[in-house]
C-alpha cells in the first residue's frame, strides 16, 4: 500500500513549518508520517539544525545535485536554492506518508509528477500580519522582508485567481489552524 504525500505551502512567515512541527508528534502516534527534510543552499539560521529543518549544502553542491537528477523539484527563491529529493517517490511507494513544506513553484512541479498528492495552502488574514510575523522573527533584514512581502502578495493573488490548492487554512489563531490542519490530514490518511 502506498503512502500519501501532503504538500503544504504558504507565504513566508504564515506559519506552515510551525504548524507541521506542532502537529507531527500527535499524528505519528497513529500514522506512518513524517516531514520530508528538503535541501537548501541558504545559511542555517539561529535555532535551526542540520537534517531537521533543512539539509544545508553549498550552491555548488546544489547545482551538482540538479545535474545529477537528485531533486524531484527545485527552485531558486530569495537568492538561494531549495529542493526536494527524488527519494520521496520511493518513500510514498513503500507506504510512508510525507509532509512536504514547499513554495508554490515547487508544489506545482510536484503535482505535475504526483497528481495524487494533497496540496494545502496556509495564509494569514492580511499582509500586515504577515509583515509583523516576519519582523518578529528578527533574522531578516528590512529589505529581505519587503522582498518576501512582495512575493507573498503575488502568491496570494495567484492562489485567489487560480485556486490551485485543494484545502485552504487561515492561520489567524494558531490552535485553530493546527486543529483544521489535523482534521484535513487525518481525513486524507483515512481515505486510502
Amino acid at each position: 500500500m502506498s503512502g500519501k504525500l501532503f504538500i503544504i505551502s504558504a507565504p513566508s512567515g504564515a506559519g506552515k513549518t510551525s504548524l507541521v512541527d506542532n502537529l507531527l508528534p500527535k499524528l505519528q502516534k497513529d500514522y506512518s508520517i513524517d516531514r520530508l527534510v528538503t535541501y537548501t543552499s541558504r545559511n542555517m539560521r539561529p535555532g535551526e539544525a542540520e537534517g531537521v529543518d533543512f539539509n544545508y549544502i553549498s550552491g555548488k553542491e546544489f547545482e551538482k545535485k540538479i545535474k545529477e537528477g537528485f531533486f524531484v523539484e527545485w527552485s531558486k527563491a530569495y537568492d538561494n536554492y531549495y529542493g526536494s529529493p527524488s527519494s520521496v517517490i520511493q518513500d510514498i511507494g513503500s507506504g510512508k506518508s510525507k509532509i512536504l513544506v514547499i513554495d508554490q513553484v515547487g508544489a506545482k512541479k510536484i503535482l505535475g509528477q504526483m497528481s495524487d498528492a494533497v496540496p494545502i495552502w496556509i495564509y494569514t488574514p492580511t499582509i500586515d500580519i504577515l509583515r509583523q510575523r516576519l519582523l518578529s522573527r528578527g533574522h531578516n533584514s528590512l529589505d529581505e522582508i519587503e522582498r518576501r512581502i512582495k512575493r507573498a502578495t503575488f502568491e496570494l493573488k495567484e492562489e485567489a485567481k487560480n485556486r490551485f490548492y485543494k484545502y485552504h487554512i487561515l492561520n489567524d489563531i494558531f490552535d485553530d489552524a493546527a486543529k483544521n490542519l489535523e482534521l484535513i490530514l487525518v481525513k486524507e490518511l483515512k481515505s486510502f
